[in-house]
């Protein structure tokens, strides 16, 4: 197996589709101890980069998947290219249809601005994976949030606030998911499967379009687009990065 990629001081494992659904799928069926699991794209580098708790706590992450064109097209510039890139949509869907599966308990941690609801985001993924157990509610702080019974029985967590929020609030509270084996920020994933939100079509993804295709979607995306896809590879190839953890990227 190559080596893990640093970029802008965070750490990307480098694995293909496969090793990675091989990995996860070891998890959801024999870990003892939970996995924190990352979907990083050049947004969330780029907070990284600017904020150096949310970067430790990324090189802290159990797995770092690749999620990003821009990532990968980093990478081959800088001669240390990644095997593959795993959207985070489809990471999600593949642990919903694992757990659908093995028969365990899914919940999504809803942020209150969500675009689809708690309802919705459960009545979508019962329609796609019958059967499967799944809860979603919304977290508000200062309520007795971890008192509820359906925390402490979930077997996989989703977080979806966005980042960095999500990662940090998994970081924080992972100790109170006492049975997760997999605990994850998904981002707007659940709103494309609710259909909020429609996934660009697959040529799109497969050129590095997604951008674009988000950008007609949603205009008010434009400053993240920029920072995605001009910010993040002038930085990311400019900048050399030492190893997690050794301090300040350097020029």
């Amino acid at each position: 197996m190559e080596e893990n990629i640093n970029i802008l001081g965070v750490r990307i494992d480098n694995f293909s589709v496969g090793e990675t659904e091989e990995r996860i799928s070891e998890i959801q069926k024999n870990s003892p101890a939970q996995k924190f699991v990352v979907t990083l794209n050049p947004e969330i580098l780029l907070k990284a980069h600017r904020d150096e708790d949310y970067k430790n706590i990324l090189n802290r992450a159990d797995l770092n998947i690749c999620d990003g064109f821009g990532i990968k097209f980093v990478s081959f510039f800088r001669r240390n290219k990644l095997k593959s890139r795993f959207a985070g949509a489809d990471l999600a869907e593949f642990i919903l249809d694992g757990a659908s599966r093995r028969g365990q308990n899914v919940l999504i941690v809803a942020a209150k601005n969500s675009l689809s609801s708690p309802e919705e985001i459960e009545q979508s993924i019962r329609q796609k994976y019958p059967g499967l157990s799944v809860k979603s509610e919304y977290f508000l702080a200062g309520q007795n949030f971890f008192d509820n019974g359906i925390i402490k029985k979930a077997e996989v967590v989703f977080v979806n606030f966005g980042a960095p929020e999500q990662e940090k609030f998994i970081f924080e509270n992972r100790a109170k998911f006492p049975n997760a084996k997999i605990l994850m920020g998904a981002g707007g994933t659940f709103d494309f499967i609710t259909g909020k939100i429609r996934r660009a079509p697959r040529i799109f993804r497969s050129l590095g379009l997604e951008w674009l295709w988000r950008l007609t979607q949603q205009p008010k995306r434009f400053r993240r687009i920029i920072n995605a896809i001009l910010v993040f590879p002038i930085k990311a190839l400019i900048y050399s990065c030492p190893e997690p953890g050794s301090g300040q990227d350097k020029v």
